[in-house]
């Protein structure tokens, strides 16, 4: 009897030491201190521009990602990216997939994020010092072009195929003034009478330097190009026609974005300007003077864009 229950103790032993050693000791227990940590995308705020610079975009704008979230820090926010996608559609995407949470742009890539993606209107942005702008059509003053009717047969150099004031407005306003536009593949080609030809120069200053040489009868770009003009440009260039005024920037939150976040977001960049390091922050990100609301509204400023960008998505 003695025998069988010491034989008892020692296996009651042996079990409790078997089930301590197959007891796995929590993962969530053992951490190194050079383990990565992967931050969640709700711990990240990645801020999405379209250039065909990414680095000079990220090293111009980074300030302004750090800004955000240094002010957003209270919400868990630990760090601002700056997403730079070479086009709109890429973007577009990223704002889908949530990948980006706020996309900085002009009125026909806002309009794009807003019909594709849902993205949401938060704030009208003051680029250079201006709240709203306009795009111009310039000719020589030689030319003997004295109404857009006139550009018929002839050549004319938009400044870049992607930008809303040297390309979509413009365009825009041509079209609506009843002329029929064709892409033509270089500056000689043959343009039929009853149409107006176009290049794209790829930038203002291409599109000045065909203008002042003869090689194209018109040029377009914003508005803001002609109180730049050199003096030898000035006497030789004339406007022939200017668009309507339109908002010169838009804040726009993905849809994934929750309210309180977004309304957050709309009062630090509103008040940025109150302070130097605000100030700082906001000329980094495409020297935006000041952020504020969109004067007709969110919804009001989509369908108002919606209808006078019409005719260039038929």
């Amino acid at each position: 009897m003695k025998f069988l229950r010491y034989f008892s103790i020692i296996a009651v032993v042996a079990l409790l030491l078997c089930a301590c050693q197959a007891a796995p000791t929590p993962v969530s227990e053992v951490s190194s201190p050079t383990q990565a940590v992967n931050l969640s995308q709700e711990q990240i705020l990645a801020i999405g521009v379209v250039s065909d610079d990414p680095a000079g975009e990220i090293g111009a704008a980074q300030p302004f990602a750090d800004y955000m979230a240094k002010q957003l820090s209270d919400l868990g926010i630990k760090q601002g990216t700056i997403i730079v996608t070479p086009d709109i559609e890429t973007m577009i995407e990223k704002l889908k997939s949530g990948e980006v949470d706020l996309y900085y742009e002009s009125a026909y890539g806002a309009l794009a994020a807003y019909e594709d993606a849902g993205a949401v209107p938060l704030l009208r942005g003051w680029r250079k010092g201006v709240g709203e702008y306009h795009s111009i059509i310039l000719v020589r003053k030689d030319s003997g072009i004295t109404s857009v009717e006139d550009l018929k047969g002839k050549m004319l150099a938009f400044s870049e195929q992607k930008s809303t004031t040297g390309h979509f407005l413009p365009e825009t306003y041509l079209i609506t003034s009843g002329l029929t536009l064709s892409e033509q593949a270089a500056p000689t080609s043959t343009v039929p009478g009853d149409e107006v030809g176009y290049i794209f120069a790829g930038s203002p200053e291409n599109m000045l330097a065909s203008l002042m040489s003869g090689k194209v009868a018109a040029g377009a770009e914003e508005g803001a190009v002609y109180d730049d003009l050199t003096e030898e440009q000035n006497d030789q260039l004339a406007i022939l026609a200017k668009t309507q005024d339109i908002p010169r920037s838009f804040l726009m939150a993905s849809a994934k974005m929750n309210v309180s976040l977004r309304d957050r977001i709309a009062t630090i960049l509103k008040e940025a300007g109150n302070t130097e390091e605000g100030t700082a922050a906001l000329k980094s990100m495409k020297k935006t003077a000041k952020f504020d609301d969109i004067p007709s509204g969110s919804q009001a400023s989509m369908e108002f864009l919606q209808n006078l960008f019409a005719p260039v998505k038929e």
